[in-house]
């Protein structure tokens, strides 16, 4: 009996709660925001930790698409997540909302954000609640239409728009405007793109206006000067 409660004791002992709290994979959230949304408290149990639980209050974070709880039985906790990276956003009741690949909600904001800003004629979403995705089939591909883009556009700021008909429009931050068309096809006709941009930019061509909607087809409108062979204006 006496051997029995002394290796209880010996159990809940400091040997096993928790002495430290670790984060990794964080990058938008802080550590200290995720220990907190955790619920867990240096000096607590470690018999009394429930990683199910602990990764469904954190995966509760908008920004949090998945977490683990590794517990090492020195006392260390270990919270593994990954986040969400914004891929666009946005103009939902007077704030911008940024969105991940997958069109889930993550943050409203006044000030226009660094990523591309997307609209989607004829549709105003019923609601938009953060941590869940856009209830608009349109907005969720224009958000993959975003991922189409060349990188260095992205970084210089672009705006997408998709039309009633779901034909995708891009406008460069130099006031380039592309028409790229339906989704069919997409893919092949977003990777001319920065050939043709460099293209424009080259001739010193402001204002101009492509049209890619036509496979093996670059047309200029509204400038002089042709890009190359087999291009019409």
């Amino acid at each position: 009996m006496a051997a029995l409660i002394a290796a209880v004791a010996f159990v809940q002992s400091s040997f096993f709660r928790i002495s430290l709290i670790t984060v990794h994979g964080a990058g938008h959230l802080s550590d200290d925001e995720i220990i907190a949304r955790s619920d867990l408290y240096r000096g607590q149990p470690l018999n009394s930790i429930r990683p199910a639980d602990v990764v469904g209050r954190l995966t509760a974070l908008p920004w949090i698409a998945a977490a683990r709880v590794q517990v090492i039985p020195t006392g260390r906790v270990d919270l593994l997540v990954d986040e969400r990276v914004p891929r666009a956003a946005m103009l939902f009741r007077h704030k911008y909302v940024l969105l991940d690949s997958g069109g889930v909600a993550l943050e409203g904001a006044f000030n226009p954000p660094s990523v591309p800003l997307i609209s989607v004629e004829g549709m105003t979403p019923p609601w938009v609640r953060l941590g869940d995705r856009v209830p608009s089939r349109g907005v969720r591909d224009a958000v993959r239409a975003v991922a189409l883009l060349p990188p260095e556009e992205i970084a210089r700021g672009v705006r997408l728009h998709v039309d009633r008909a779901g034909a995708v429009i891009v406008t460069t931050a130099d006031g380039v405007t592309v028409l790229l068309g339906s989704p069919r096809g997409l893919g092949g006709r977003a990777a001319m793109l920065a050939q043709v941009l460099a293209a424009i930019r080259r001739q010193h061509l402001r204002r101009a206006s492509v049209d890619l909607r036509f496979a093996g087809s670059v047309i200029l409108r509204g400038q002089p000067a042709a890009l190359s062979r087999g291009v019409r204006r």
